[in-house]
């Protein structure tokens, strides 16, 4: 039971920050350069992927799309233990994906110095594996 609740709360946790990384880009300026001028340079600036699209809102998409991935890997999980924690039992290459998903995101979150997503993500690796050991 404990082992189920540990994972949950980990999935929770990612659920969290991916909510928040949609509403943050949608509705504040917290994920946007302090520099004004930079932002106007994005946003007349062309990709070469596709000349219709700017820098400004292949950023914006990113955000968006980043949030809604960590909202649904966090769902996916949350919803393997909290209907069948069979599923997630040991060492898997379900739990082993999961856990290295979440360990490659602290590690770009500590390498690109994000410290808060790093540490969230820590914590979310840490859960994830004590509820693997406990659920063996």
């Amino acid at each position: 039971m404990i082992a189920k609740l540990l994972w949950e709360i980990g999935a929770s946790l990612q659920i969290l920050i991916g909510v928040a990384h949609v509403l943050g880009t949608l509705y504040s300026q917290l994920l946007h350069p302090e520099d004004k001028n930079l932002i106007e340079k994005m946003k007349s600036t062309l990709l070469k992927v596709d000349k219709k699209a700017t820098q400004w809102n292949a950023w914006i998409f990113f955000n968006l799309a980043f949030g809604l991935c960590l909202f649904m890997v966090g769902l996916f999980s949350f919803v393997l233990a909290y209907k069948d924690l069979e599923i997630i039992k040991g060492f898997t290459v379900l739990t082993l994906g999961i856990v290295v998903c979440s360990m490659l995101i602290t590690f770009f979150a500590q390498r690109l110095v994000i410290r808060k997503v790093r540490t969230v993500f820590v914590i979310v690796t840490v859960l994830y594996l004590v509820s693997i050991l406990l659920n063996q």
